[in-house]
């Protein structure tokens, strides 16, 4: 871990989630994953969360994840 992330914990979450978004979409994109895979990683992250879900940091990633859910990645495209 570099000095940075050990001294912005927050920043690092927060990079460390744009880039997985990121990375799952272009995966998507290029057809490597399908919709059912796309969505299973999404589920175990969302069931990963359970433990902090009521923290606000939690809830705010919980919503995150289902706005992915919701959005591009939704079984109603």
């Amino acid at each position: 871990m570099t000095n940075i992330a050990r001294s912005n914990p927050m920043g690092t979450a927060l990079a460390g989630s744009v880039i997985a978004a990121a990375l799952l979409e272009t995966l998507f994109d290029k057809e490597i994953l399908t919709l059912i895979e796309a969505q299973t990683v999404l589920d175990s992250a969302m069931h990963s969360l359970a433990p902090v879900a009521q923290s606000p940091e939690g809830f705010a990633a919980a919503q995150i994840i289902g706005a992915l859910q919701k959005g591009k990645f939704s079984a109603r495209r």
